[in-house]
């Protein structure tokens, strides 16, 4: 693993010298004795370390540290200087520095704190590509996004990954809740430790506890005289993701508060607690707010998982998201069956765009397969959805676009028939699309800009500023 070491220092022999005493296996040094001619190395080069002056002749070694981190928080730096300050040692290490060093250090000191600095990227390098493998080996479907929200959800979710806090992450059926605990598992230090997944609904109430904490041999009627472990203790080490947990009964509810405390837990019929380290996610489609005032959730336990909360936009507040998807799961499913569809005609891309995804992703998803699944050409075209839900609203849409913007004009030597028309098609614009000004302008052939303009000046009602 070769590393790239950059030498900033406006002295050129400072420069030469700290090449001489770092050169060797492994490393490729460059120097650069001006601040401008630095960035350029960065940005042109990929840099893995920085050896940067303290006081530079075009300004403070520290405002450079500052806007290097920001750009580039990978990147580690050495401060070096010919006085030994132990301030702006403590000030460089806040701003991000990885150590502080002089000039006249003993060269096998230099070479032995750059060699810490290496091996601290060597590591870093290391687990990013685990993390890397380990996704592929999950086989972790992609998160396909290119909305604003929902790039702020994924935000969210890389900085709550970092912690070992438990999340609550909220949304409707079909919008990815899954999947955004498996983003979170393998973004964080346990990515390459279990993730297990339990849907609290889909399994019998006098079952769920065994299938959580296991039990012990011979703990009751029926049970295995070996034992059995349990999803908890499965997940040891990594995440535990409890699914709808909104349909956890009070009493499991309540032992499930237990180990959140106290990272402990009985096995059916034990009289020793096992202890372990497990990490909860957990999903809902529900408000649990409500389910505490009806006395179905805990209420202590709701505000142990509310700490950390993350909701899921629906399909149709990010629209945007919709045709990339769309595209994405097309060639999936041309993979799959052996299929070669590479378009998708207008009547289809208006569908798409303006069905109401009442099942979000995976009503998508499945949408796109069962037309995939039958199609012989190479173009998806609308009768290829024939019987699915909103379909027939869409064929009918399109049969009667011409429809779409009649206008209707009332002659008047008063007003501007121009005007007129205008304000009509721009209101018929916005009802076809809901309001949403992005769409409305796509069906006009405008820029949102334009669109936006006419309503001002028309003085029609406030839409969406989606």
């Amino acid at each position: 693993m070769e590393f790239r070491i950059l030498i900033l220092d406006d002295e050129k022999m400072v420069c030469n010298s700290l090449r001489r005493v770092l050169e060797g296996k492994e490393k490729s040094i460059v120097t650069a004795n001006t601040i401008e001619e630095a960035w350029k190395i960065i940005r042109s080069q990929g840099i893995d370390l920085v050896l940067l002056d303290y006081r530079l002749s075009e300004g403070s070694g520290l405002h450079f540290l500052e806007e290097l981190k920001e750009q580039f928080p990978e990147i580690q730096v050495i401060m070096i200087t010919a006085f030994g300050n132990i301030e702006v040692a403590v000030k460089a290490m806040k701003l991000g520095a990885f150590d502080f060093i002089q000039k006249n250090a003993e060269p096998d000191f230099i070479r032995f704190t750059v060699k810490r600095a290496l091996d601290n990227l060597r590591l870093r390098k290391e687990v990013e590509e685990l993390r890397i493998a380990c996704q592929k080996n999950a086989n972790v479907p992609q998160i396909i996004s290119f909305s604003p929200i929902m790039q702020k959800s994924l935000e969210i979710a890389r900085e709550f990954a970092k912690t070992n806090t438990t999340v609550l992450i909220l949304g409707e059926t079909g919008t990815g809740k899954n999947l955004i605990g498996q983003y979170i598992h393998l973004n964080s230090p346990r990515f390459n430790q279990p993730f297990i997944t339990i849907n609290c609904a889909a399994i019998p109430h006098e079952l769920m506890e065994s299938e959580l904490f296991g039990y012990e041999k011979g703990a009751f009627t029926g049970a295995s005289q070996k034992g059995k472990k349990g999803l908890i203790e499965q997940a040891n080490g990594g995440t535990l993701f409890l699914d709808e947990i909104s349909e956890l009964s009070t009493d499991l509810q309540s032992k499930l508060l237990h180990i959140l405390e106290t990272n402990q837990y009985y096995r059916i019929g034990a009289e020793q607690p096992t202890s372990v380290n497990v990490r909860f996610l957990a999903a809902t489609n529900t408000y649990l707010e409500d389910k505490v005032q009806q006395n179905l959730f805990r209420m202590d336990l709701f505000y142990r998982l509310n700490v950390a909360t993350i909701t899921i936009p629906p399909l149709r507040d990010r629209r945007e998201d919709i045709l990339p998807l769309a595209k994405h799961f097309i060639e999936e499913f041309n993979l799959r069956y052996h299929k070669k569809v590479t378009h998708i005609s207008p009547e289809v891309l208006h569908f798409l765009e303006t069905a109401n995804w009442k099942g979000n992703v995976r009503e998508l998803r499945n949408v796109i397969e069962r037309a995939i699944l039958l199609k012989k050409g190479h173009t998806l075209e609308l009768k290829d959805f024939t019987g699915i839900r909103n379909i027939t609203s869409a064929q009918n849409q399109m049969a009667n676009s011409n429809e779409q913007f009649q206008i209707r004009l009332n002659p008047d030597e008063n007003k501007n028939l121009l005007h007129q028309a205008q304000k009509q098609l721009i209101e018929r614009a916005l009802s076809l699309s809901n309001h949403n000004r992005t769409r409305a302008a796509k069906l006009l052939g405008i820029p949102r800009t334009s669109l936006n303009f006419y309503i001002q000046k028309f003085g029609i009602g406030n839409g969406s500023q989606s």
